[in-house]
């Protein structure tokens, strides 16, 4: 006979997501609390003021939904290899349509399935990067990965995931969490970073992240940006990570690249429009910084070229 969790692992797969697994509500580790709250003091997560809200919520997470018992935590891949040989880049996780909907639509129909086939009695409530929640942490409580030195989840299917939270009142059984390390003595990811933003193992400093800078910094670039050609997000410590080396493609039909994206090139991209950029980005993750930011990147991304290519 199926469990509830076997069911819902099984639906969750069904609707692709690659890996799915089950903690409960207990509250974050007060280490993790502590390191949390530390980066903040420190100034370590830049203009996201954001993340000092609702503190107690993302720390006791039966405070954000009182009738849970059981956090499902799902993951989907999005992967893919890209061929595009310009001087501009773009972090892969932006090729494909807005996760945030598409990840939220699929955990709906998980929702659906528990209630029309586990219990239609119980409540259930999903996000994705839509509330207070510790993702990472939950998902590495979950038996989905660890926590890596890039400060990403790393499980048997890379970091090159979306996290996906369902709360639910179920009482399920839980997964365990991976007790051992295997990042190990490498630091690929720390060296790699053009910025130093990982400024020592398992810690960021969002003011020197190429991605912060490039998304949700509000104003311009405000770091050097001479070996930069990402206009968008940074791939660097996920590409030179081992355990992204064997990465498949995703099978999430939205996460692969539009028919428009497939076209771009640097001419496009040097002169883009309002019109342009709604056409290009319009579904996508990149939307959200609008024409201005986007035009701005550029901008910087390639004057920061044009005088490295002098230097030489």
């Amino acid at each position: 006979m199926t469990t509830a969790v076997e069911a819902i692992k099984q639906k969750a797969l069904e609707l692709g997501f690659c890996d799915c697994g089950i903690t409960d509500c207990s509250p974050i580790a007060p280490n993790i609390v502590q390191a949390f709250e530390q980066r903040i003091e420190q100034h370590k997560t830049a203009d996201m003021y954001f993340l000092s809200n609702n503190m107690e919520k993302r720390f006791f997470p039966q405070m954000l939904v009182p009738e849970a018992k059981s956090i499902v935590v799902v993951l989907a891949n999005y992967y893919q290899k890209i061929q595009y040989n310009g001087k501009y880049k773009i972090a892969l996780y932006a090729w494909g349509e807005d996760y945030h909907k598409v990840v939220k639509k699929k955990l709906k129909l998980l929702q659906q399935f528990i209630v029309e086939n586990i219990d239609n009695k119980s409540i259930n409530r999903y996000f994705v990067d839509t509330a207070p929640t510790m993702d990472k942490y939950l998902a590495y409580r979950a038996g989905l990965g660890w926590i890596g030195k890039n400060t990403l989840l790393n499980g048997k299917y890379g970091s090159f995931c979306f996290i996906g939270i369902l709360f639910t009142s179920l009482e399920l059984e839980i997964d365990q969490p991976i007790t051992t390390n295997p990042c190990q003595d490498c630091n690929l990811c720390i060296k790699a970073c053009p910025t130093k933003a990982l400024y020592q193992p398992y810690s960021l400093d969002a003011n020197l992240c190429w991605s912060y800078q490039t998304i949700e910094n509000k104003g311009n670039i405000r770091i050097e940006n001479s070996k930069q050609s990402y206009i968008y997000g940074c791939d660097i410590c996920q590409k030179v990570c081992p355990h992204n080396q064997h990465a498949e493609n995703t099978t999430i039909k939205e996460f692969q690249t539009n028919s428009d994206l497939s076209d771009i090139d640097d001419k496009r991209l040097d002169s883009i429009t309002t019109e342009s950029f709604e056409t290009l980005f319009a579904h996508t993750p990149i939307h959200r910084i609008g024409y201005e930011k986007m035009k701005a990147n550029i901008n910087i991304i390639k004057k920061g070229l044009q005088t490295k290519d002098n230097k030489k």
